[in-house]
C-alpha cells in the first residue's frame, strides 16, 4: 500500500513537472526579461514645439526592427534637413543612436560620447527605448488607435471675417500633427500689438496697448503680425498639446488651458469633427 501511495506521489510530481515545462512561458519570459513578439510604440510629450516617438517590432522573441524620431508638433513631419534646417546636427544624433541600436539592440551598449551635442534628444531616446523594451518584456503591444491619414475640419460660421480649420496628421495611429488656425474669408482690417524687446505688449500711459492699423488679405492666417489679442496664440499651442500628448480629446482638463474661450472651443470642436473620420 505504501508502495502504491508512494509512486502515484512521484507519478504526480512528475506530471506537475511536464505541465510546468509545456506552459507558454509567459510568465518565465517576463521574469527573465524576454521579449514577447509584437509591435511596440511610444510617444513622447511636446517639448519646444516637437516630441520623440519610437517604435519597435519583436519576432521570435530578437528585435528586428527599432527607429526613434522627433516629430514637428504642427505639422506632424518628422525631423529633416528641409524643415529643420536651424540645428541639422540632431539629425545626425538621431541617426547615430537609431543606427547603434539597430547594431548592438542593447540600450546599454549605446556609445552616447561619440556624438557630441544634443543632450536633451539623447535623454528622450533612453527614456522612450527603456520603456519601449518594458512593454516587450510585459508584452504590452501596440494597437492602433487611428486610421493614418491626414484630416481636416473647418468652422460652419465666420467670427468677423475669421474662420476656423484644424489639420491632423495621424501615422501609426497616432496623432502626431495639429495645425489649427483662424484664416481671412474676406479682406479684412485689423491691429497688431506693438510689441518690446522682450515679446511682451506696449503699454501707453493709460495702461492700454499700443497698436498698429493693418490690412488683412484673403487667406491670411492671424498671427502677431495682424492681431492683437496675442494670448490667443498661446492658447492654440496649449490645446495642441494636449491633444497630442493625449492622443485625442475624450480626456482632456481644458480647464488649464486659460483665455480666447471662444477659440478654445472651436479648436476642440474642429479636432472632434475631424478625428472622427478616423475612427
Amino acid at each position: 500500500m505504501k508502495y502504491r501511495l508512494g509512486l502515484a506521489f512521484l507519478i504526480m510530481v512528475l506530471a506537475m513537472a511536464l505541465a510546468a515545462g509545456c506552459s507558454d512561458g509567459k510568465q518565465d519570459a517576463a521574469i527573465d526579461g524576454e521579449l514577447q513578439d509584437g509591435v511596440y510604440l511610444v510617444k513622447g510629450h511636446i517639448e519646444h514645439d516637437s516630441f520623440g516617438m519610437a517604435s519597435m517590432e519583436v519576432i521570435d522573441g530578437d528585435i528586428s526592427s527599432f527607429k526613434y524620431s522627433e516629430i514637428i508638433a504642427t505639422t506632424g513631419e518628422e525631423k529633416n534637413e528641409d524643415n529643420y534646417s536651424d540645428n541639422t546636427e540632431v539629425l545626425t544624433v538621431i541617426e547615430d543612436l537609431n543606427e547603434q541600436f539597430n547594431k548592438k539592440k542593447d540600450i546599454d551598449e549605446i556609445d552616447y560620447d561619440v556624438i557630441t551635442g544634443c543632450t536633451k534628444t539623447k535623454e528622450t531616446f533612453e527614456e522612450l527605448t527603456n520603456e519601449l523594451l518594458a512593454k516587450a518584456e510585459a508584452g504590452d503591444t501596440y494597437r492602433p488607435f487611428y486610421k493614418d491619414g491626414e484630416y481636416n475640419a473647418k468652422a460652419d460660421e465666420d467670427n468677423y471675417g475669421w474662420l476656423g480649420e484644424v489639420n491632423i496628421v495621424i501615422r501609426d495611429g497616432q496623432i502626431v500633427g495639429v495645425d489649427y488656425f483662424e484664416a481671412a474669408i474676406r479682406k479684412l482690417k485689423s491691429s497688431k500689438a506693438i510689441l518690446d524687446e522682450h515679446g511682451n505688449p506696449e503699454l501707453d500711459d493709460d495702461g492700454n496697448r499700443k497698436t498698429e492699423s493693418v490690412d488683412v488679405e484673403v487667406g491670411e492666417r492671424k498671427s502677431i503680425e495682424n492681431y492683437n489679442y496675442i494670448e490667443l496664440f498661446d492658447t492654440i499651442e496649449a490645446v495642441q498639446k494636449l491633444v497630442i500628448n493625449s492622443n485625442g480629446v475624450e480626456y482632456l482638463d481644458v480647464d488649464v488651458v486659460t483665455g480666447s474661450t471662444g477659440s478654445k472651443d472651436i479648436m476642440i470642436e474642429l479636432i472632434e469633427t475631424a478625428l472622427k473620420e478616423a475612427k
